[in-house]
């Protein structure tokens, strides 16, 4: 069997900055009490992940000033870390650094606050992907659980982010948004850290038409580790139902829609795997159903490398 902890790893999203920022864990990007720190990704070999700045509507002032600060946070994580991890923008920079790697995108794209030019400072800041919306209604859209397509501005945020290469992100988006950005969207889209609602019957996870219209699109889907997407009982296997997950993900949408997408540090409950060294279980209880190395090679790094290209 191929050597798990060589083979490289890309997650779509994760907590971490946020989790740091708000003293939920303690500690820091190098060694903390929460899912993702330096320790892991090491021990694991050669991992990517992205860094989410998450900004809360219900609880701040101002979004942009919060992801501001969540910026500058992750800024010196990485400075004081910076002979170990290095903040990439580009596949190619993904594929020619030898060391743990941070990607940093945006979970809540209300932080433009109606301005669109902030769009262009994010790509300066060296963000990839963003999602539209969280669990509240904003200025783009809907979130999942409420009703309503997108927005005007919404689908003039789309556009703007195709433009400068950030990935729009339709996790926690409601399905008529969904659609909506599947009628503009020029480039693929991507669910980074979403499940299989024809598994687990959760407004967060994706109908098979969903995911189907993301393939086609060229799009990937991020498994999300979180317990109560992955099973209606979260004291069911963990494990068991990723691959369950999994295998309706490849059904559906192919080999090329699949990727992960953690949610560490972001999702409560019970976590089979709880850091990057047990992702290893998850490979080999698909390997056991059937999963090809390509399949793996696909869903670990080839097709989020390929929509970040």
């Amino acid at each position: 069997m191929e050597d798990f902890f060589m083979y490289p790893m890309i997650d779509l999203h994760c907590d971490t900055i946020y989790s740091l920022d708000a003293n939920e864990i303690q500690g820091n990007i190098i060694q903390n009490d929460g899912n993702v720190d330096l320790r892991w990704m090491e021990k694991a070999g050669n991992v990517t992940t992205c860094f989410a700045l998450f900004v809360e509507l219900g609880s701040v002032v101002s979004p942009f000033q919060t992801a501001l600060r969540l910026y500058h946070r992750f800024e010196t994580e990485l400075h004081d870390a910076k002979d170990r991890i290095k903040h990439v923008r580009t596949a190619s920079e993904i594929q020619e650094t030898t060391h743990s790697k941070a990607i940093l995108s945006i979970e809540e794209l209300q932080i433009l606050e109606g301005d669109l030019d902030r769009i262009a400072l994010l790509a300066d800041w060296g963000v990839r992907l963003a999602t539209l919306t969280w669990n509240y209604e904003n200025d783009l859209g809907f979130p999942h659980h409420l009703i309503g397509g997108l927005k005007p501005f919404g689908f003039e945020a789309i556009g703007e982010m195709e433009a400068h290469n950030i990935l729009v992100d339709v996790s926690h988006l409601n399905d008529q948004g969904f659609y909506d950005v599947a009628k503009v969207a020029k480039k693929p889209f991507i669910a980074s850290h979403s499940n299989c609602r024809a598994i687990t019957n959760q407004s967060r996870n994706l109908s098979d038409r969903m995911i189907k219209t993301l393939a086609d699109h060229g799009g990937v889907v991020g498994l999300n580790f979180c317990p109560s997407f992955l099973s209606e009982d979260w004291n069911a296997n963990h494990i068991e139902d990723m691959v369950r997950h999994v295998v309706h993900l490849k059904r559906v949408g192919g080999r090329d829609v699949l990727a992960i997408g953690t949610d560490f540090d972001g999702v409560s409950g019970d976590l089979d795997i709880k850091h990057y060294d047990g992702i290893e279980r998850l490979r080999r209880a698909l390997e056991q159903n059937g999963f090809t190395t390509k399949d793996l090679e696909a869903m670990w790094y080839d097709n989020a490398l390929r929509v970040l290209s």
